[in-house]
């Protein structure tokens, strides 16, 4: 690892925000790793050679990756970092609870190596009570919070990210019963690398001889409670009445729903021929598996009590707040006046970070190392103990189907196991509820879904977000009713297929061109279902006993309301920058955002900056309307940012960089044109570029390449760069700004522009934008899949192997297509791990006890997926199929970052069920359960 030159460290380059709090305002700010280690190509920014606008010739992230460059969090040693750092660090360890069933007592010190008994010790009472339970934000969602905020307050007294009533700390304190297997019962800092090694050895796998436990004083913490918000949709749209959650009265609603469950009870009674199927279903939970465990440095200098981190995060905006939160109280060990973030690359797993608990960790470490850099970091073993999972879930319903295959209600209840820490776990759920309408329009529908807490590892947001187990759920359901009533199971789909103007379980409206039908036509025609019976007969004379699975999803992304905010400058030299607020988690979100610039600069960025978490505040925008005024305040906004697990790359974040970009071309790049060339009416659709190049359509003026528009811009004082805001809620709010000598649309709700390094406010004029009931219609936008599936079961063994693949997906506009073909190969294989493989027990059977590794927690390998990318009769292979673009899809793309992988689990239990006859529906799908099901 080298050592970085002196003086590299530049804090001029910061993000910055403040941050008020009850002691003032702390100023937050993160930094991206080139700031460091005197790297040619940067952890966040690279170059792209493409010499093509809109195209992309590699991973802007790739070489830093690929050569080894320092780019993630682990990567960085102090020495590392510059800023007057000191060189040495120490080494922290967080000691986890064994049990929820008694009261920890303390740590057996002694019982450390020699080398290591000088470390210090730090129990939960010596933290204050901010430090112990600090007020962390989890709120996700526009509508759902809105309503908790007007709801009752909790019971007092409250802990740390808890249901009401539960009490329970970072650190557990002596005498008090832990709340969640794997919640910190110490904290131990050594002085250097060989005690902190020597002391893991001795205690990694027998950590009951360290610690000391007692019975309890009296009854156990409660557990087993649902965290707010808990989710009820009831729809009834039939006999000319129409209830749903988004339309009905937030106050009355769950008041209400009891009376319509009768009504849809009764209504089916009344309904001759009548199908009913009752299905239940389970999952275990499962880890995100990220390319590094989570690690970081953390900094505490006392002197200009300045906070410094070095962070691998997916939500470095939520940890910057959160951390504040520790610090901010009268009994905070020191008052805050910055927190520096260094925001590293997460390493993938997509939500496995988002407001994972590592931050506050080691944010929390920094006070206790006496003005010295820490070193937290997460072997394999403690990320299975104690990282964010995808949710345990048990799902139990009925559908009801007409004799005319028409869908008339879908009920179902859910229960998702959020464990020890609220996290995200409700919202996962609440995504769930919406999901389990499926793909399909239902007059009627029962759903009730919920995350409770308990002594588990805890859930977070993992890729899929609730749609998974849904989906599983209503798509193995239906190929159950389908072979039952001897109907094809396309057929009975395409019966229910939901189309524009049709309103989901929860009474929202689908406006967009989802193109069901010919997403299942295409999947009905492809040999691997059309020959189904043929292939099966083929192996068949193999001796392998063969199965074909399709299964349909329609996979929400975004969240109720969402916000999202991006730059784009223009150096002198011509070349371009982006910087977005989103977070790259491997997804290729720097890519896309640096090439889709291309078509509107004639250039893409030389340089894109992610995890930009200032960018909101330097638009001069908030989301406080005291008057109600809404969009016609011009200061006002209806949420700053987005989350970033919520796919928003494809249609959100492009959107606002092209709208940005497109303000640079009319407040910069137009008016010089019209200054050289002598054309003050100019307008941009009388330009094109041509080889990096601007044009006139007609050609009759010479060429003004970027470096010299750049150049004259600078000269006369132009713009530098645009900031922009959008915000999207079923529509996009828009305005007209004056820019450029004229007032201009833009599909934005703010506009700066640069003056130099300052931001200076263009106020919007003639707003519109979306209106507050349509939070209520939950999600707005959606990325249809269908995957057909075939494979192979071994009656003796149990093995299942997965022997093609074929997804038809509903794309929108395709800006990068190596990355969407590289998202589909990733779900596949996470999505067939999931449904053969991954298997976490609860309590202390599972990776809770400390031991668990690869050699314990199963994933699919590459024999275990098909890796050719065309499908050949006999062979193995993952086909991907992308609509064409349509005119209504405005050439803006879709979040399918999670679309093929939801509907491959329920495929592939459907292709089992077709192999063997019999329905597995407990995940995994494992060898013993298809054993044990055959000997049924």
């Amino acid at each position: 690892m080298a050592e970085c030159p002196a003086g590299v460290f530049d804090p001029t380059i910061s993000r910055r925000r403040f941050l008020q709090t009850s002691t003032g305002a702390v100023l937050t700010s993160i930094v991206s790793p080139q700031a460091f280690a005197g790297q040619a190509s940067p952890a966040q920014v690279g170059t792209f050679p493409s010499a093509q606008p809109g195209v992309a010739s590699q991973r802007i992230d790739g070489l830093a990756k690929v050569t080894g460059q320092k780019v993630y969090a682990r990567d960085f040693s102090a020495r590392d970092m510059g800023d007057n750092w000191p060189e040495h660090e120490c080494y922290a360890m967080f000691l986890r609870a064994l049990t929820t069933e008694q009261k920890f007592v303390g740590i057996k010190t002694s019982a450390l190596p020699d080398i290591a008994r000088g470390a210090r010790l730090i129990l939960g009472d010596q933290l204050s009570a901010s430090q112990r339970a600090p007020d962390i934000a989890t709120n996700r969602d526009l509508y759902i919070d809105a309503k908790i905020s007007a709801a009752a307050p909790m019971p007092s007294p409250e802990g740390f990210d808890r249901p009401g009533g539960v009490i329970f700390d970072l650190i557990v304190q002596p005498g008090n019963v832990p709340d969640y297997l794997g919640q910190a019962v110490a904290l131990l800092i050594f002085e250097d690398a060989r005690s902190f090694r020597a002391a893991r050895d001795a205690m990694q796998f027998q950590d009951n001889l360290f610690q000391i436990y007692e019975g309890p004083d009296g009854s156990l913490p409660p557990k087993d409670q649902a965290f707010d918000p808990k989710t009820t949709y009831v729809k009834y749209d039939a006999d000319g009445e129409a209830f749903n959650y988004a339309h009905a009265n937030p106050y009355t609603y769950l008041h209400e729903v009891d009376s319509y469950r009768a009504k849809i009870a009764d209504r089916l009674d009344g309904l001759d021929g009548i199908i009913r199927h009752d299905f239940s279903c389970d999952m275990r939970a499962m880890d995100p598996m990220f390319m590094e465990p989570e690690a970081g440095l953390a900094w505490l200098d006392e002197d200009r009590r300045l906070l410094h981190l070095v962070l691998g995060t997916q939500s470095p905006d939520g940890d910057c707040r959160n951390i504040v939160s520790m610090y901010k109280e009268g009994d905070a060990p020191i008052h805050l006046n910055e927190v520096r973030l260094t925001s590293c690359y997460p390493g993938g797993g997509f939500g496995g970070r988002d407001s994972s608990p590592f931050s506050l960790m080691l944010a929390l470490v920094a006070a206790f190392t006496k003005g010295r850099p820490v070193r937290l970091v997460y072997d394999r073993f403690e990320q299975f103990r104690v990282g964010l999972k995808r949710h345990a879930a048990t799902l139990e319903g009925q559908l009801a189907v007409a004799p005319d295959m028409t869908l008339q209600n879908i009920a179902m209840t859910m229960r998702f196991d959020g464990g020890g820490r609220k996290n995200l776990s409700p919202y996962v759920a609440s995504l769930a509820a919406l999901c389990a309408g499926g793909a399909y329009k239902t007059p009627m529908a029962n759903i009730y879904a919920d995350a409770i807490h308990s002594e588990n590892i805890s859930g977070g947001s993992q890729r899929g977000f609730g749609g998974p187990q849904a989906f599983f759920g209503i798509e193995t359901a239906l190929d159950d009713i389908a072979h039952s009533q001897g109907w094809d199971p396309i057929a009975l789909r395409r019966a229910n297929a939901i189309t524009e103007g049709d309103t989901t379980v929860v009474g929202g409206p689908v406006n967009q061109q989802l193109q069901l039908d010919d997403i299942l036509d295409r999947a009905e025609a492809h040999p691997l279902w059309a020959q189904r019976q043929v292939i099966k007969a083929e192996y068949a004379t193999r001796g392998l006993t063969y199965g074909t699975g399709m299964a349909l999803s329609l996979q929400a992304y975004g969240t109720s309301g969402d916000g999202t905010v991006a730059a784009v400058k223009l150096h002198e030299d011509g070349t371009l920058r982006v910087e977005s607020d989103a977070v790259d988690m491997g997804n290729g979100s720097a890519t896309t955002l640096g090439v889709v610039i291309g078509d509107i600069l004639g250039a893409n960025a030389a340089e894109v900056d992610m995890g930009c978490h200032r960018l909101f505040d330097q638009t001069g925008l908030s989301t406080y309307d005291q008057k109600g005024t809404r969009w016609d305040n011009p200061d006002w906004t209806a949420k700053g940012v987005g989350s970033s697990s919520a796919c928003l790359t494809a249609l959100h974040q492009v959107h606002v960089v092209q709208q940005t970009a497109r303000a640079l071309l009319l407040a910069t790049i137009l008016p010089v044109a019209r200054a050289v060339w002598g054309m003050p009416d100019l307008k941009s659709e009388d330009t094109r570029w041509v080889g990096g190049a601007l044009v006139l359509a007609d050609g009759a003026v010479e060429p003004l390449p970027l470096s010299t528009l750049a150049q004259i811009a600078a000269d006369m004082g132009l713009p530098t760069g645009t900031l922009g805001h959008a915000y999207f809620q079923n529509i996009w709010a828009e305005a007209d700004f004056k820019i450029g000598g004229g007032l201009e649309h833009l599909i934005l709700d703010g506009l700066s522009l640069f003056d130099g390094d300052t931001p200076i406010k263009i106020d919007r004029q003639n707003a519109t934008g979306p209106q507050a009931a349509s939070r209520a219609y939950s999600r707005y936008v959606w990325a249809p899949c269908a995957n057909v599936i075939g494979l192979t079961v071994d009656p003796k063994t149990g093995q299942v192997q997965i022997e093609n693949v074929v997804s038809v997906l509903n794309a929108g506009r395709v800006h990068v297509p190596q990355l969407v073909s590289g998202q589909s190969q990733g779900g596949v294989a996470m999505a067939i791990s999931y449904t053969l493989h991954e298997d976490i027990p609860p309590g202390m059977a599972g990776p809770a006890n400390g031991t668990w590794n690869l050699d314990r927690y199963h994933v699919a390998r590459a024999q275990d997926v098909p890796l050719a990318t065309a499908y050949t009769a006999g062979g193995r292979a993952q086909e991907l199929h992308i609509l064409p673009e349509t005119p209504e899809d405005k050439g803006q793309g879709r979040g399918i970052a999670e679309a093929v992988m939801c509907s491959i689990p329920p495929a592939i239990s459907n292709a089992i069920h077709d192999a063997v006859g019999r329905r597995y529906t407990s995940l995994p799908i494992t060898p013993a359960k298809i054993l044990e099901g055959l000997r049924q």
